[in-house]
């Protein structure tokens, strides 16, 4: 069973899945129309969703909260209502997009 202690929130920079117990932080990016610069000390993850490219994007990981990474991308894709949405460390190319 997935976690329930994972919840979003909006930012300025768009939304974020955070966790309740571990404060884990990950930053949802839509790349529909911005340029999206990687932050090498961060894991990143790459998504489609309706079309639009998603990349994931941990805030200030730990190494302590890399295994939860997994879980709460997995939340996010049943919160949506998308279970079977495909989440990729590499960045789709945009010939393969589909929505």
């Amino acid at each position: 069973m997935i976690s329930t202690n994972f919840y979003l929130i909006q930012t300025e920079s768009g939304d974020m899945i955070r966790d309740v117990k571990s404060m884990l932080r990950i930053n949802i990016h839509l790349l529909q129309n911005k340029t999206f610069m990687p932050n090498p000390a961060e894991l990143q993850f790459y998504s489609m969703y309706e079309g639009v490219c998603l990349a994931f994007e941990t805030v200030n990981i730990k190494d302590y909260l890399r295994p939860l990474v997994a879980s709460a991308l997995l939340w996010y894709a049943q919160h949506l209502g998308y279970p079977e949405m495909n989440i990729s460390s590499e960045y789709p190319h945009p010939g393969l997009m589909a929505g």
